[in-house]
């Protein structure tokens, strides 16, 4: 799972939590409400 967890990303306009990378894709855009701006999710974990 740790490769999933760096593609995370946050929508810059809708503020919806999605990932870059799908099974079978990449995805640069946000899948609700199509915006191409995010912003990269830092994540923070106990190993950290």
């Amino acid at each position: 799972m740790g490769k999933l967890n760096k593609n995370l990303r946050i929508c810059g306009d809708c503020g919806i939590v999605y990932t870059s990378v799908s099974l079978t894709k990449y995805i640069d855009q946000c899948p609700v409400c199509n915006s191409k701006r995010y912003e990269a999710m830092s994540n923070k974990t106990d190993s950290d």
